[in-house]
């Protein structure tokens, strides 16, 4: 693969995307790891995004009482703030309210001089969904500035809406959806992060020659870093920390409890295997589904919640885990899906039980981390935990399979190689 090299007139590049570090998430790990990747090989990636407050609707402390418009550097990034309406990753009206709030700020902000902020000129516009309000910004905001202008795709708003019953088909829907192929067609090239959503978008009239695949992965330095707790003894202090015994065995789900994981299958399985004294399920992470499963979970003595962790603390709780469980709902829809926590379980050597369909779950056994089961299938689940935990070695050359794996794909620096090198195409910098 061709790397783009360091040129004397850089790249410009403006990112535009909701949510960023220090927010935890799939959008803002990509982001962060692909705009750095960018940055090494000689492009000038400059993030827009909102003031942190993902996913309680509380701003980040550090944050309290600074210019929502402030500009800022993150590892060696610059990182342009916006004022959003702050509230919970919960409840159709204020997400609305959160996402439409940035979706015209980071436009109205940036509608004149970029100058006059001290923002390069850019070359290249993209934004990412979800939302795809923010899109709509950057598509503007592209014409302005004469960029090109790239819509990144990590969710298929508005159909997945339909299948998990958020929404009904009728006036929203049919006009979210009009919203969507505009975009698609006015995008000088779209990328997603699934071959599934290239099939279901060109399945739609769009041309093949405008999309390709970036798929999601984990950066060069966490995948670094992603077994240094192992290593460290950090994994045996934080079960200490817990008050967990070092006989016992976890299961570890950690990031959003939305609807879209569908984690009551998770506590199911536990129920299942609940006259196994020797093991625990943990939840670790926030979501709009999280009080709920914690009524669900009642009365089941082998679960335990706990509050969602810093992106440098991850690894200790990955590391710390026996099994790792990635799972999604079981709808139609996500069997184009590839949850991105697949390739943090593979960057920190651990094998998988994974509820997935379709792509994902393909990538998941090519990957040999994983035991794959059905999406809420309960009693298969607590099958191949009962196995993996029966059996050590096998667990432990899984999870050397996986790390091997995703180091050969999925590490950032080859990923914004594909990414830039796209981008240089479209501006006529072969």
């Amino acid at each position: 693969m061709d790397t783009p090299q360091a040129a004397p007139n850089p790249l410009n590049i403006w990112a535009i995307c909701q949510y960023y570090r220090p927010e935890p998430g799939a959008p803002s790990t990509r982001l962060s790891g692909l705009a750095k990747s960018w940055q090494a090989m000689g492009a000038n990636p400059v993030i827009l995004t909102g003031i942190p407050n993902h996913p309680d609707g509380v701003l980040k402390p550090e944050y309290v009482g600074k210019d929502p418009y402030m500009v800022e550097v993150i590892d060696g990034v610059t990182v342009a703030r916006h004022w959003l309406y702050v509230a919970p990753n919960k409840g159709k009206l204020p997400r609305v309210l959160n996402m439409c709030s940035f979706a015209f700020t980071v436009w109205s902000k940036n509608r004149g001089n970029p100058a006059a902020r001290g923002l390069p000129k850019p070359d290249v516009v993209m934004a990412s969904s979800p939302s795809f309000f923010c899109v709509f910004s950057a598509w503007r905001l592209a014409r302005r500035h004469k960029a090109k202008f790239i819509f990144e795709v990590r969710d298929l708003w508005p159909a997945i809406f339909l299948q998990m019953g958020i929404l009904r088909p009728g006036f929203i829907y049919n006009t979210l959806e009009k919203m969507e192929m505009f975009l698609y067609r006015r995008a000088d090239a779209i990328v997603t992060v699934t071959r599934s959503f290239v099939r279901q978008i060109v399945a739609r009239g769009i041309k093949p020659t405008k999309l390709e695949v970036v798929f999601n992965g984990v950066s060069d330095a966490d995948y670094a870093r992603a077994i240094e707790p192992q290593q460290s003894g950090a994994t045996t202090r934080l079960r200490a920390q817990l008050g967990i015994s070092p006989l016992t065995k976890v299961v570890l789900y950690i990031g959003n409890h939305g609807e879209a994981q569908a984690l009551t299958q998770v506590i199911d399985a536990a129920r299942l295997m609940v006259k196994r004294t020797d093991t625990t399920f943990l939840f670790v992470g926030q979501g709009a589904d999280k009080s709920k499963l914690e009524d669900y979970a009642r009365g089941v003595p082998n679960v335990q919640f706990l509050p969602a962790v810093g992106a440098s603390e991850v690894w200790t709780y990955y590391g710390m885990a026996d099994i790792n469980i990635v799972c999604l709902k079981n709808i139609p829809d996500f069997e184009m899906f590839i949850p991105s926590k697949m390739f943090e379980i593979m960057a920190a050597g651990k094998c998988a039980v994974a509820g997935l369909r379709g792509e994902g779950a393909e990538i998941m056994t090519e990957s040999g981390c994983a035991m794959v089961v059905g999406s809420e299938e309960p009693e298969n689940m607590a099958e191949a935990i009962t196995t993996l935990l029966d059996d050590p070695d096998r667990r432990e050359a899984m999870g050397q399979a996986g790390r091997t794996y995703v180091a050969q794909t999925f590490l950032h620096s080859r990923l914004a190689a594909t990414y830039l090198t796209l981008m240089a195409r479209l501006v006529g910098r072969a």
